[in-house]
């Protein structure tokens, strides 16, 4: 059976979780059956046709002599894949999926049209229908390494990922050479929580596994990048710029390398030097909420109120959240001593939710640039009324 694969680099952002995985999928190209019907498709001359049809790319055609073949054998599922087939390469996605779903309603097990229908789906980011089609033909194929990476990733971006982490173990352990696994699993395993608030556990647990990515491929960029990143929460910051150094030197164009790059100069207060990595990260994707608050905040105490607080409104402009974003525009106006509009930011916060978290108060508490009003009778009347509502 020849199968041509092709093979993804997927990155999604979700909150403060940065997910970075490798994903396979199978390339539309599968001329050959492998289930009970080979000997049929090998047999049947007008299959035969059909698939020279489709092998010379002659799609139209190919329907027209299928469509022969299914008025007399209306239910036979090498048909209606292969006519399936041909309406994806022509980019007629609704017709296939129709013609698979027919397929599988007569041949529920079979393999190429679960494959086609599990790749259909990816591609939507259908995560969820998606896997029964992975699970059904994994059930055919238990061992076949592409789609098992391909269904962690379907877990991994559902978030369900100690059944990713279970699928990259099984990758693993049928070969463990895939460094693309190790990485994955990495991946999954810091992602389990929220990374700021990961247990050491879990970042020492994903960073073993991104060392092992890299034993196996030294210069393996996301695994690189992955590593740093969990170095970075793990304060190893020497190791961690080095990671991430190497890593933007691998892909200049890696926003995230070039962010925590930022992230971790300005831990190290080098303001400067840190800004021009955020700027890096704004230049190779401009809509990332979380780079401009960031930059943001460096550009306080770097002095630049103004320029924070364009930064802030670029961050609320992206974000779904945008109470963090408005916290920060009212320490913008703190830090110029504008208590009345700072004020007024941090009640539109109470209203976007942002007090639902407590600790915000212990921030504003410990703030420097609100704790000159700690004394101040009508400031922590606000604060007050932010925590308990009005007296």
């Amino acid at each position: 059976m020849k199968i041509l694969c092709s093979i993804f680099s997927v990155l999604r952002h979700i909150g403060n979780k940065y997910k970075i995985l490798y994903f396979f999928t199978f390339s539309l190209s599968i001329f050959l059956q492998i289930n009970s019907s080979f000997a049929q498709l090998k047999t049947d001359p007008v299959l035969n046709f059909a698939r020279q049809q489709i092998e010379d790319e002659s799609y139209i055609a190919a329907i027209s002599t299928l469509n022969s073949f299914l008025s007399t054998h209306k239910n036979n599922a090498d048909g209606l894949y292969w006519k399936g087939f041909c309406y994806y390469k022509m980019e007629n996605v609704a017709a296939a999926k129709e013609n698979y779903k027919l397929a599988l309603k007569y041949n529920p097990r079979y393999y190429p049209a679960n494959v086609e229908m599990a790749n259909i789906n990816v591609s939507e980011k259908k995560y969820t229908e998606a896997l029964p089609f992975f699970n059904m033909a994994l059930v055919v194929h238990d061992s076949d390494i592409n789609l098992i990476m391909s269904r962690g990733m379907c877990y991994y971006y559902l978030d369900k990922f100690e059944m990713a982490i279970k699928d990259y173990k099984s990758v693993i352990k049928l070969d463990p050479k895939n460094y693309k696994a190790y990485n994955n699993k990495g991946s999954a395993t810091y992602n389990n929580q929220n990374i700021v608030e990961a247990s050491k556990l879990d970042l020492q647990s994903a960073e073993i596994d991104f060392t092992k990515s890299l034993e196996i491929k030294p210069d393996f960029q996301l695994a690189l990048r992955n590593r740093g990143i969990v170095r970075f929460y793990l304060d190893d910051l020497d190791n961690a710029y080095k990671d991430l150094l190497y890593a933007s030197k691998l892909d200049p164009k890696d926003a995230k390398a070039q962010y925590y790059i930022g992230k971790l100069l300005f831990k190290q207060n080098n303001y400067i030097v840190a800004l021009q990595f955020f700027d890096n990260s704004i230049i190779i994707t401009n809509n990332n909420s979380e780079v401009y608050i960031d930059r943001g905040i460096c550009k306080i105490d770097m002095g630049n109120i103004n320029g924070a607080r364009t930064d802030f409104y670029k961050s609320n402009q992206y974000s779904t959240d945008k109470a963090y974003s408005t916290y920060q525009i009212a320490r913008s106006y703190a830090a110029e001593g504008n208590k009345k509009q700072a004020s007024t930011e941090l009640k539109e916060a109470k209203k976007q939710g942002l007090f639902n978290d407590t600790k915000y108060f212990n921030l504003i508490t410990n703030d420097k640039y609100f704790k000159v009003w700690s004394k101040d009778k009508e400031f922590m009347d606000l604060i007050y009324e932010l925590k308990f509502g009005k007296k």
